[in-house]
């Protein structure tokens, strides 16, 4: 829901100001669904929002659940018929969302189920933060208990390719107004789109800033990921000593293991000594993750665990993360709106 074009809807209409704490109230504490569930709003207010001022953007087509983690993925139809997939999970002890911030991507990345759909639009920042809206609605209908304590922008498209938009709905987001996310609660996942990080620290300086890694090669990452063609790792190196220079924040690395891809033992000192060659490289933390390859199918964990054992023995930070959502295409780099 755009609450200031609601704010606005309410002040044209002449209506005291205090039917916009109510509003606010009943959207962004109770988590209604619907206006009719806004009992304190007289009945035509009610009646005139549905009609002009829905509170979700989009339509919830299905929502579906893991049987193995804590997980949920919707498919949401926007409205003119695109669609997108969302995801609520519990990694730890509170709910987290992943969002996304474009229908497709232009940026192909070989082991990412979104890059075979190609590129259909950016989404507005409405249609990003009611993502989030709708996890916590559903959270209050099936009494799932704590709030949403974080958002991750690592769904479907490539956030830094929808600039405005997204910071717009990061600020939305965490706006005690609205669904009050502490903005270091917020994540922003990138490909590598080097010559937006400057700009990123200065907008949301305290967000938490991700880079899909995946190799330290720039002749197999650019096998792996396209945009490396673009802006290879000596762009991305330069950017990132600058975003850490600007902002003194901690900046994770993700990387997904392909067993015999990009998991050999050079490829350990290639990434080792990349991370290196970054002035205040002790900033900078390895993410790994078993590459997920099909529905309940991923990159043995055994080589995920020797990969990271070697990162360690060479002094670099490194965590592994837990795959999530894998039995319903809901883990990373498998959403989709269609099947290929």
């Amino acid at each position: 829901m755009d609450f200031e074009r609601v704010k606005q809807y309410i002040k044209e209409a002449g209506l005291p100001n205090f039917r916009i704490s109510q509003v606010r109230e009943a959207v962004f504490n109770r988590g209604i669904s619907s206006w009719e569930e806004a009992s304190s709003l007289p009945a035509d207010l009610r009646s005139k929002l549905t009609q002009e001022q829905p509170i979700l953007s989009f339509k919830v087509s299905k929502i579906v659940c893991s049987r193995q983690d804590r997980v949920a993925k919707a498919l949401l139809t926007l409205r003119d018929g695109l669609q997108i997939e969302t995801v609520l999970l519990k990694p730890q002890d509170t709910w987290s969302v992943c969002v996304s911030s474009q229908v497709g991507c232009a940026l192909r990345c070989s082991f990412c189920s979104t890059g075979k759909m190609g590129f259909k639009r950016d989404l507005t920042h409405e249609e990003i933060t009611d993502q989030v809206l709708m996890w916590y609605q559903y959270i209050h209908k099936e009494k799932l208990g704590e709030r949403i304590s974080s958002v991750v922008f690592m769904g479907m498209g490539e956030p830094l390719l929808n600039y405005l938009n997204v910071v717009k709905a990061a600020q939305d987001l965490s706006n005690p107004d609205y669904l009050n996310i502490g903005a270091r609660h917020i994540s922003i996942s990138t490909s590598g789109i080097a010559d937006k990080l400057h700009k990123l620290a200065v907008d949301l300086p305290q967000a938490n800033l991700a880079v899909s890694l995946h190799n330290a090669d720039n002749a197999e990452r650019s096998k792996l990921m396209p945009v490396n063609r673009r802006y290879d790792l000596e762009d991305l190196k330069k950017a990132l000593e600058e975003y850490i220079a600007m902002t003194g924040r901690q900046v994770f690395l993700e990387y997904s293991v392909l067993e015999n891809v990009n998991s050999r033992p050079e490829h350990i000192r290639k990434l080792a000594d990349w991370i290196y060659s970054i002035k205040d490289n002790y900033l900078l933390h390895v993410n790994l993750i078993a590459c997920n390859l099909g529905r309940g199918e991923k990159t043995d964990d055994r080589v995920v665990k020797a990969f990271a054992a070697g990162l360690k023995a060479m002094g670099i930070g490194v965590t592994i993360r837990k795959s999530m959502g894998n039995d319903i295409l809901a883990a990373c780099g498998q959403l989709a709106s269609q099947r290929n």
